[in-house]
């Protein structure tokens, strides 16, 4: 499916460069010219020659921003993974309510924090060639409105931990309790820092530098590994420790970021392109990068661009997040075996995530960059558009479906690696092939979203998504209406690959249209010229 799929928007991108040849046709004029239309062969248009060295260069680029992009997308969980490993010595209650803790804030910033990353990807990357004081506006732009929700967010779970907990099912008679409330009061205080830190990456990725977010990653999960256990057990704060560990580590790790953007955008330096004197609190580390060299005028004006853009991301993502909560919810409704099963399945997808989520981000920056050059021709910005596209369709079907391959071949050494319970086990077995097919589809759904999004398309991505969106819930609501018999596991996981396929879809349609942004990837038409009739002379 997924290879018929990437076919498909192949010979869509294609087809608009490839004109059956028919002969030449005459037209005769009453000045007694005739125009000859230059015939096309039904092949794809070769690229500018302006272009060529620049597809080139759109390739490399590409590798340059995927790959640290992946790595960082593998590092940055094991901040958690380390603080699981710690709270796992200090018992089951511990473990639980930090648990409880993290899904409780995650479901809510989720919200608002991939709005946040997405749009400013796009909107940094598509200023990224029109000066450096425009360049600046934005990031700056972009902080302010990170430090405003990082602190809203803080705010918000400190003073209302007890309600969040409740709402979570976690009562102060539970055991989980105590672990639950100081693990999300402290990871409020940090929560100002965790907003940065995710802006400032989104704006390297859209500056098209992944390398030296990836750097700071690493950092932050060293320190995280250095503070856990002092301040757990050394200091005696329990679960408490873990979070803070994991604040402080971010917090010291963002600095040497937020510095390296303030030298690579020379904000400071009057938007000039070498050192000039430096005035006031513009010229201070990263206060600077705080201070938009446009002011209030330039400041508001990227609020609303910010904003506009975000609102229709978040859309999208209540569209994405609501899909997977109501698949999770009837997989519950099955019973333990079966939720335990999805559960599982859903953790086999998190490398062909991270791939598909990096090959998207390189789309999404690159076709952002390019769409908003104003120093190159038609012809030209056509081709490396066109080649973007393709490329990510390229690269994330081939290394998810190559995944999802292997994946199927030791289906069996991976599931009990997983779980050493026997009927999930044979839950899982059972929905793997549509598991591993929903994996492949993503390859493809992903860079699609990047592409809408690099095209700055946000109505068409929050549609495309609240499509596949109807699409999978309709599907399973008509199953669970039959009776619990008519609803299983393959059922879900059927409902899920439907999601990707008319998101694909739908996103390809739009692309394919040639309408609105998408009006870059129309050929341009047959060059006709008209030479004097013999006759005439």
């Amino acid at each position: 499916m997924a290879g018929s799929l990437l076919l498909l928007v192949l010979i869509c991108l294609q087809s608009e460069g490839c004109v059956a040849y028919s002969g030449v046709r005459l037209l005769m004029r009453p000045v007694h010219a005739r125009a000859v239309a230059q015939p096309q062969l039904c092949m794809p248009m070769p690229p500018p020659a302006e272009g060529s060295q620049k597809i080139k260069d759109i390739d490399r680029q590409f590798l340059f921003i995927a790959a640290p992009a992946f790595l960082q997308f593998s590092a940055e969980p094991l901040a958690r993974l380390v603080d699981t490993t710690y709270l796992g010595r200090l018992g089951k209650d511990a473990l639980g309510g930090a648990g409880v803790a993290i899904a409780a804030q995650y479901s809510v910033s989720k919200l608002y924090n991939d709005p946040l990353l997405r749009t400013t990807i796009s909107l940094v990357a598509a200023k990224d060639g029109e000066g450096p004081t425009v360049r600046a506006n934005a990031v700056s732009t972009a902080l302010l409105l990170a430090l405003v929700v990082g602190v809203v967010q803080g705010a918000f779970f400190f003073v209302f931990a007890r309600g969040v907990l409740r709402l979570s099912l976690v009562t102060p008679a539970s055991a989980m309790y105590p672990s639950a409330l100081a693990y999300l009061r402290i990871c409020s205080l940090g929560a100002p820092a965790a907003t940065l830190w995710l802006a400032t990456n989104g704006i390297f990725r859209g500056l098209g530098d992944t390398t030296t977010p990836l750097a700071c990653a690493l950092a932050f999960t060293g320190l995280n590994a250095i503070f856990d256990p002092l301040l757990i057990f050394n200091c005696g704060m329990g679960a408490a420790g873990a979070a803070a560990g994991t604040a402080m580590a971010q917090t010291i790790a963002l600095v040497p970021l937020l510095l390296a953007l303030q030298r690579k955008l020379k904000v400071g330096y009057s938007g000039a392109e070498r050192p000039a004197e430096r005035v006031g609190v513009s010229g201070w580390p990263i206060v600077g990068l705080f201070v938009p060299p446009g002011g209030l005028p330039a400041l508001l004006a990227g609020l609303r661009m910010y904003l506009s853009a975000g609102s229709l991301v978040f859309l999208r993502s209540i569209g994405k997040i609501s899909a997977y909560s109501v698949c999770a919810r009837e997989a519950a409704r099955l019973g333990a075996v079966a939720s335990g099963a999805h559960n599982l399945c859903f953790q086999l997808g998190v490398a062909t995530t991270q791939i598909a989520e990096s090959v998207a981000i390189a789309t999404q920056t690159l076709l952002a960059r390019e769409l908003g050059r104003t120093d190159v021709t038609a012809p030209a910005r056509t081709a490396v558009a066109r080649q973007i596209v393709s490329r990510g369709l390229l690269v994330g079907g081939a290394v998810a479906g190559t995944l999802s391959l292997l994946t199927f071949r030791y289906s069996r050494e991976v599931v009990n690696g997983l779980t050493t319970i026997p009927e999930v086990r044979a839950a899982a077995y059972g929905v793997m092939p549509l598991v591993l097919a929903c994996q492949a589809l993503k390859g493809l759904a992903y860079p699609v979203s990047g592409a809408l999004m690099g095209a700055l398309d946000w109505r068409a991505s929050a549609a495309a998504m609240w499509a596949a969106q109807l699409s999978a819930v309709s599907l399973v609501a008509i199953w669970s209406q039959r009776g619990a018999r008519a609803l299983s596991l393959n059922q879900l996981w059927s409902a899920l690959a439907v999601l990707f396929v008319v998101q694909i879809l739908a996103g390809l349609g739009r692309i394919a249209s040639g309408t609105g942004p998408w009006v870059v990837l129309r050929r341009p038409r047959p060059v006709t010229t008209v030479v004097p009739d013999a006759k005439s002379e």
